[in-house]
């Protein structure tokens, strides 16, 4: 075939040949005359190179449609989209890609074209800036059909795409909807072998919808870290290998959204991943300096494109669920917003300004919501956060007052839900100096105890009992919350608590009294204060006797059975024999949970003694089997930490995973454990780590008991290590902490010289 270029007179008669439209139909069409169809027909053979009309025919056939032009750069992630969209074409015949500003539905639209271009001539018109009377004018451009007076210009459009199998891409439909809808309509009937895309944040009508989500991010073989490696490569950044795991945080932080991976790409190339990383968290200024060839060259421009269709309302509604910390549901969003929102937060979601997150929540893209409080008055976010910390107050106390007696799956799915929502309206109210503070503090405290913890959320509750304001206002009851909520992340303000709330109590009823010497007990019990956690036990028994408080004379008698255990009165049979009668208080105030905590002291406290193995291993067999049917993932590492103790064959996890969760709960006295466990099993030439970081996490708690425990083993490791200078250093800590007989068994044991203690007070 010739590689003469045809003029767009010469294509226009070509593509009317290929639809077999004989020469008068085609100058009525044309609106030229049959002479000049001739003139123009002689000439289309001698540039192609045939001979014969159906020569003609054949030739339009090869030349209809243009090559789809996607761009260089890799396809990644999309096969179920491309699937399902496959799928839909071939039950429904139309469908639209829809989704938010940069997710890629251009980019799937396309590669599907490109996919199944040979069973189906492409079409693809652009209508992002196209007004309603453009629509048909545009596609009939992308057939070579001439606009001609007189004439059905749809219709004759119409004959033209029933002539082939087609496939009609119609890009960024916005704006025009209306007029697409009824287009797609009209051409559908005309011509039964097409097949129609169109691309929209907002879904039409009555075609088949496939929603597009932003990338996995999961991991560093996900397919929105893969893309930003490929980009970062492509840019002249050749990944390197440590780059992996700060590249699934740029691409986690950015929520998996590919118009901003290929801009944090762009950006790279002058910044460190971990620098770039860093200016996420703070905002996604800097990827507005980015940019990439294509439409849409910053989030700005992305997201002003459907900011711009939307209504005053729709506005006002999507600025206050902006400025929510987290995900919502329907109610929470007519609580911030105003009766009758819901239909508004619908439409939100079909204009993809929202999208669905868990259950029958919603969120907003991290970079949408950026583009969105940017445009909202501060005065509406501080009220938006005021309603939300509210709400959650409320919420959250009702629930606290079913925890003790309900420990089913539904209550813990509920608490899941409520812990982050809860801790961060409390540390937005602890900033704001919101009333709201103190009853979610005392309600997320109550709440963790109850069904796990988490560090994020125990930490806020520490954050919450050093706040001047929270003090003024708390009651005893709420400081024994904070205390039993802190015991295991720092007894020093344990301590703190305990004395404030003795001082409250003097004067006050027994009640108060009993959480008071509740907390004091709890506190020196930790603190390896036992006679004096001892007697204020004995008088928190006796209150909570007076009271009839089934469950306050359980929780003393457990603790009890904690200042029993070790240390300076080391009595563990009776301590079990506490925790044993713990058990019965539980279960006659309806409290399952702590029925198996107390039953996990009892396993744990035999382990660590030696006393009633067996019954030991029983019972942690018992308290993995009650968290694995309720869910508490807090009391399954408690049993499974039993477990590892005994070396149970079939453990629900191993150590290194199991040291994993209770980093993540927050729970620093058994993460410590855990290490001090993981060091004694290593090699001596691995056992510094777990035994510096089991240390570290001691000193941090307050914690000398575990303190004492790091620094024996210390001894020996840098001893082993042959660092005399760290040697003579832990064993000087270990002198003022437990004596100078401990610290010369930690140095025979060690095979060091004794005399390396420290006796002159150098160094402490």
């Amino acid at each position: 075939m010739s590689g003469q270029s045809l003029t767009p007179r010469e294509r226009a008669v070509l593509a009317a040949v290929g639809r077999r439209l004989n020469n008068s139909e085609i100058a009525a069409e044309l609106f030229i005359s049959v002479r000049t169809v001739e003139s123009h027909i002689a000439a289309l053979r001698r540039k192609l190179g045939v001979d014969t009309r159906a020569d003609l025919v054949a030739a339009a056939g090869m030349r209809r449609g243009a090559p789809v032009r996607v761009p260089a750069t890799a396809f990644l992630g999309r096969d179920t989209e491309l699937a399902d969209l496959h799928d839909r074409l071939t039950r429904h015949r139309w469908a639209t890609i829809a989704g938010p500003g940069g997710v890629g539905k251009t980019r799937l639209a396309l590669e599907y074209a490109r996919a199944h271009d040979g069973d189906l001539v492409p079409l693809v018109v652009e209508l992002e800036h196209a007004g309603p009377d453009d629509v048909v004018a545009r596609i009939a451009r992308a057939v070579e059909l001439e606009s001609a007076r007189n004439t059905d210009l749809l219709a004759a459009v119409g004959l033209a795409l029933a002539a082939h199998p087609y496939l009609l891409v119609l890009d960024n439909v916005d704006r025009v909807g209306v007029e697409v809808h009824r287009v797609v309509d009209a051409l559908s009937a005309s011509a039964p072998g097409l097949r129609v895309i169109t691309t929209s944040r907002t879904p039409l009508g009555s075609e088949s919808v496939l929603h597009v989500d932003p990338l996995a991010t999961d991991g560093p073989a996900a397919p929105g870290v893969r893309m930003f490696l490929d980009r970062l490569d492509r840019s002249g950044r050749p990944p390197a290998p440590g780059d992996r795991e700060l590249a699934e945080e740029v691409c986690r932080r950015v929520d998996g959204l590919p118009l901003a991976i290929e801009l944090a790409a762009g950006v790279a190339r002058h910044l460190s991943l971990a620098e770039l990383a860093a200016r996420l968290d703070r905002d996604f200024a800097t990827l507005d300096r980015a940019a990439p060839a294509g439409r849409h060259r910053t989030l700005e421009t992305a997201f002003a494109w459907t900011w711009d269709l939307l209504t005053g309302d729709e506005r006002d509604v999507l600025c206050r669920l902006a400025a929510l910390p987290r995900t919502f549901d329907v109610d929470l969003a007519t609580a911030v917003t105003h009766p009758g929102a819901e239909g508004v937060v619908l439409r939100l979601l079909d204009h993809s300004m929202l999208v669905p997150a868990t259950g029958s929540r919603f969120r907003m893209l991290a970079v949408m919501r950026e583009f969105v409080q940017a445009r909202t008055d501060p005065v509406v976010i501080r009220d938006v956060l005021a309603r939300h910390a509210e709400y959650y107050a409320e919420i959250a106390r009702h629930f606290v007052t079913l925890a003790r007696i309900d420990d089913s799956p539904a209550a813990m799915g509920r608490s899941a839900l409520l812990c982050p929502e809860v801790n961060a309206a409390l540390r937005w109210a602890l900033a704001a100096e919101h009333p709201t503070a103190l009853s979610l503090a005392a309600s997320l405290a109550v709440g963790i105890e109850q069904y796990g913890s988490d560090a994020d959320s125990v930490h806020s509750i520490a954050i919450a009992a050093r706040d001047a304001r929270v003090l003024r206002d708390a009651t005893t009851e709420d400081l024994l919350a904070f205390g039993i909520g802190l015991c295991y992340l720092d007894l020093p303000l344990v301590d703190e608590l305990a004395g404030r709330a003795l001082d409250a109590a003097r004067d006050a009823d027994d009640r108060s009294r009993l959480s008071a010497h509740h907390l004091a007990g709890m506190s020196d019990a930790y603190r390896d204060r036992g006679a004096a956690a001892i007697a204020h036990l004995d008088e928190a028994e006796r209150l909570a006797i007076a009271l009839d408080d089934q469950w306050e004379l359980a929780a003393v008698r457990q603790m009890r059975g904690i200042a029993l255990r070790d240390g300076s009165i080391g009595e563990p049979a009776a301590a079990i024999a506490e925790f044993a009668s713990a058990m019965h208080g539980y279960a006659l105030a309806g409290d399952a949970m702590h029925v198996n905590n107390a039953r996990y002291m009892m396993a744990i406290t035999a382990a660590e003694h030696g006393l009633h193995v067996g019954e030991a291993a029983g019972w942690a067999a018992e308290c993995v089997d009650y968290a694995s049917r309720v869910g508490n993932t807090h009391e399954l590492a408690h049993a499974t930490l039993v477990q590892q103790m005994l070396r149970v064959p079939d453990a629900a996890a191993k150590l290194g995973e199991l040291t994993e969760t209770f980093r993540r709960l927050g729970d620093a006295r058994c993460l410590t454990r855990c290490l001090l466990m993981a060091a004694d099993r290593a090699a001596p030439a691995d056992a510094l780590p777990p035994l510096e970081e089991a240390l570290h996490l001691a000193d941090t708690t307050g914690d000398e008991h575990y303190q004492i425990a790091a620094l024996e083993r210390l001894v020996g490791a840098y001893w082993t290590a042959g660092d005399r200078m760290r040697v003579r250093t832990a064993l000087g800590r270990l002198e003022l902490l437990a004596g100078p007989e401990t610290a010369s068994t930690a140095a025979t044991a060690a095979g060091a010289p004794v005399d390396l203690a420290i006796r002159d007070g150098a160094g402490r």
